[in-house]
């Protein structure tokens, strides 16, 4: 049922309720408000599979079944989450027929009171790609999110990176043999978390002093999974350890098959860092063990992923070619890392005045 009324700012309005639902079509004239509603009705109506029924809930859960082959599993458990704690409980229950921009404006909006502009972007960035496949499938005649502007992206804190003194002083406030070198080989490789934790012992070349990534460990559904996957095609590489490092990754190998060797339910992951009975470590665990670590020298704020800062930072003020520090820390791009990492440090900027001073003396 339809009917056009005149409002008191002078424009006119169609109103047209379908499966309870009112929808407006506004114009400048009768006629302009008229043909916009008879142009949805003939979008409608020439879609294939045009369903007035189903909500924004149900497509997310068939979306997310079209996406899967094509996604790593650690990116399909972003989207759940993304889609169950921050779409579906707001706006589940409405048919995607009846989804508007202003409703999706008011979405991102009050999600931006409590989370992070890069969160309720990626929050755009799903309902943007899920209402896109619904109109090629010919579900639904437009993507109400294509007209909503992305949030701007905060800048966040900095990163918080330690220096090479502070390495030293936080790896001496570890007394567990096992942490010690998990947490020495992030500083000295600056692999990502996932990628410590899947790196296996047959990826480990003693005699070329190598390690390889090709498998990660990643949360799904709050367990621990080792994926045959990694975070890009460039994430897949060799990267050179120093002497020290590989002399604590043998004495670590012994207590490894110590272990393996005294536990009759042993899982036979091959993990250089496994958990109870040989099965993954769960990644959030590393995360706090790093923050209990911290604390102990007064950076509180220093998390996991600062292991993988610190070491191209002090990579950076040691003059290594950024190409270099790109490949070992498994960038997709140049521009990448450029973009991360291009800021001065202290010691940058003191080097910096020294050199300035040397030239103009």
């Amino acid at each position: 049922m339809s009917k056009i009324k005149k409002r008191p700012d002078g424009r006119y309005v169609m109103t047209f309720t379908t499966n309870g639902k009112r929808r407006y079509f506004y114009g400048h004239t009768r006629s302009e408000a008229r043909a916009k509603y008879d142009e949805f009705i003939k979008k409608s109506e020439n879609l294939a599979n045009f369903d007035g029924n189903i909500t924004i809930a149900e497509w997310a859960k068939e979306w997310l079944r079209i996406k899967e082959p094509s996604i790593t599993p650690n990116t399909l458990d972003s989207y759940r989450n993304v889609i169950r704690h921050y779409i579906v409980p707001e706006i589940g229950a409405i048919k995607l027929v009846d989804l508007t921009a202003p409703t999706i404006r008011r979405l991102l909006t009050i999600k931006m009171e409590t989370l992070s502009s890069r969160t309720v972007r990626y929050i755009h960035t799903l309902l943007n790609a899920m209402l896109k496949q619904a109109v090629l499938d010919e579900i639904i005649a437009t993507n109400a999110a294509a007209k909503v502007r992305k949030p701007k992206l905060h800048r966040t804190k900095e990163m918080v990176t330690l220096t090479a003194d502070e390495v030293k002083l936080f790896l001496s406030k570890i007394p567990i043999p096992e942490h010690h070198m998990l947490f020495k080989l992030a500083f000295a490789s600056g692999l990502r978390r996932s990628e410590l934790l899947g790196l296996p012992w047959s990826n480990v070349d003693f005699d070329k002093k190598t390690i390889t990534i090709t498998q990660t460990v990643i949360k799904i559904d709050n367990e621990a999974v080792i994926s045959e996957t990694t975070k890009n095609a460039s994430s897949r590489r060799s990267i050179t350890l120093d002497d020290e490092t590989i002399a604590e990754l043998k004495k670590h190998a012994q207590r490894v098959k110590a272990t393996r060797l005294a536990s009759p339910n042993w899982v036979h992951n091959d993990l250089v860092f496994p958990g109870k009975d040989g099965k993954p470590i769960f990644p959030d665990s590393v995360s706090q063990l790093c923050k209990r670590y911290a604390t102990q020298i007064g950076k509180p704020s220093f998390s996991m992923h600062g292991t993988r800062h610190t070491h191209a930072t002090l990579l950076i003020e040691a003059g290594v070619n950024f190409k270099v520090i790109q490949v070992r820390l498994g960038h997709s791009s140049f521009t990448e890392t450029m973009n991360t990492y291009s800021h001065l440090t202290p010691t940058m900027e003191y080097d910096a005045v020294e050199k300035i001073e040397q030239i103009l003396s």
